[in-house]
């Protein structure tokens, strides 16, 4: 009934250790590319968000032509 732990000889201590170390690398680049695919997510909705305040001032300025017009013209009657 010997419950403590195995000490791995120093072989199987470099393998694991060295999956250890690959797995670290490989995580943390699914992180970075995270950050890349999070980044662009960003990049598209200020995109969005600028677009729709553009056509948002591209109607105001059409009501404020149309009502200038409209103002005008009574003007010379």
């Amino acid at each position: 009934m010997n419950k403590q732990p195995r000490i791995p000889d120093p072989d199987t201590s470099k393998r694991l250790l060295a999956n250890l170390r690959r797995t670290r690398l490989e995580l943390h680049e699914v992180n970075l590319q995270l950050e890349e695919i999070s980044a662009q997510f960003e990049q598209e909705l200020r995109e969005q968000k600028f677009k729709r305040v553009r056509q948002k001032l591209s109607v105001l300025d059409a009501k404020e032509s149309s009502k200038e017009s409209s103002v005008g013209g009574d003007r010379n009657l």
